[in-house]
């Protein structure tokens, strides 16, 4: 990974330093949005639906042969034996022949309804979850984020904002997924922008909530083509993070890498504050940054002097060594945390390329 890659970080870092507004409302500025059509969207389902193949081979013991001398014995036998190969068939034939493109329209329609995957994720800071195996039509979706993110005590707002949707295509097949954007939720202050995105998925002509993400002032995520969600955000001035995840087929986000930077005084957070204030003493306006990168199930620790004076490398080199030595940390090249990407793209069936040359999605009003 070459020196630009971290530059990109940084820069990453110095925009989100600005204030919260600014912050919520990148996310917005320029965002293409358009208007549900849904004679346009059932066009575009009818061009799209694969009808699956039906058996019309009549079963061996409907078959006349003529033969009315059979005994009992060996008719049932053959019964048996036809009833053990014959492939199962869905008992609503209606459900069976639509696609997930007919789902997905009839769920914004609100006449398909989703059911909560097992594996949804349950958050212990909230009051209300989605119990697992309930089903939820879009209005009843709707109904729960109001139930959740609004509180009288708090504001004087009961429902969210608007609702949106657009499609994402999974990195790892040629399916996609359906996604719903409330927005509107006070997360971080009262009448903000704050958003939550549901995601839905099809399964054996079911449609399922595996997964959901939600943004504010401080954190911001943005889904791209190609199946990718670009995420960014702020834990203070010098505590930044991105990282990069995809919406895999089974509706689940899976983290691609994540990274912290850590920059002057937050560097401290690797090793000890003792450690840290023995090395750089009362120089914290030094630009020295340490980057924590999750890959999977590994941690890399690397670091970036590229602002620092001769004087302050000094100080870092020293600082590093002692991390080193007395902290045990091992720290790693940007070629090593670049192959450790292109790794993690290969296991998840996502070009790695795709990953630096995102777009993001447009947005349909609801």
């Amino acid at each position: 990974m070459k020196k630009k890659f971290i530059t990109a970080f940084m820069c990453a870092s110095i925009i989100l330093t600005g204030c919260a507004a600014q912050e919520n409302n990148k996310y917005q500025d320029g965002q293409e949005i358009t208007t549900l059509d849904f004679n346009d969207l059932l066009q575009e389902n009818d061009t799209q639906t694969f009808e699956r193949e039906e058996t019309t081979a009549a079963p061996k013991y409907l078959e006349n042969n003529g033969n009315t001398e059979n005994t009992e014995t060996a008719q049932t036998a053959e019964i048996v034996e036809d009833l053990e190969t014959q492939p199962q068939v869905a008992t609503d034939s209606t459900q069976e022949k639509k696609s997930a493109n007919d789902l997905y329209t009839g769920f914004i329609k609100n006449e398909v309804p989703v059911i909560i995957a097992g594996n949804y994720p349950q958050m212990d800071y909230t009051t209300y979850n989605l119990e697992p195996g309930s089903s939820y039509t879009f209005t009843e979706l709707g109904e729960f984020v109001n139930k959740s993110y609004f509180r009288l005590e708090q504001s004087e707002e009961i429902s969210y904002d608007y609702a949106q949707y657009t499609y994402l295509d999974c990195p790892d097949s040629t399916a996609r997924n359906l996604l719903i954007k409330f927005s509107g939720l006070g997360i971080y202050a009262p009448d903000d922008d704050s958003f939550a995105v549901y995601v839905i998925a099809e399964k054996d002509g079911q449609l399922y909530l595996t997964d959901f993400y939600e943004c504010w002032a401080r954190s911001g995520t943005r889904a791209c083509k190609k199946g990718l969600l670009v995420s960014d955000g702020s834990n203070g001035a010098g505590d930044h993070f991105s990282g990069v995840s995809a919406v895999m087929t089974n509706g689940e986000i899976t983290e691609i890498y994540g990274a912290e930077i850590l920059t002057g005084w937050w560097a401290s957070y690797v090793s000890n504050g003792t450690l840290y204030k023995e090395v750089f003493a009362d120089n914290e306006d030094i630009i020295f940054s340490v980057i924590i990168y999750t890959i999977g199930e590994k941690v890399y620790y690397t670091y970036d002097w590229s602002e620092c004076t001769e004087d302050q490398i000094s100080l870092c080199e020293t600082y590093i060594n002692r991390c080193r030595e007395e902290i045990g940390i091992d720290w790693v090249t940007e070629e090593v945390v670049e192959e450790a990407i292109k790794e993690q793209c290969g296991l998840l069936g996502v070009d790695y390329n795709d990953i630096g040359q995102v777009e993001e999605v447009a947005w349909t009003n609801l």
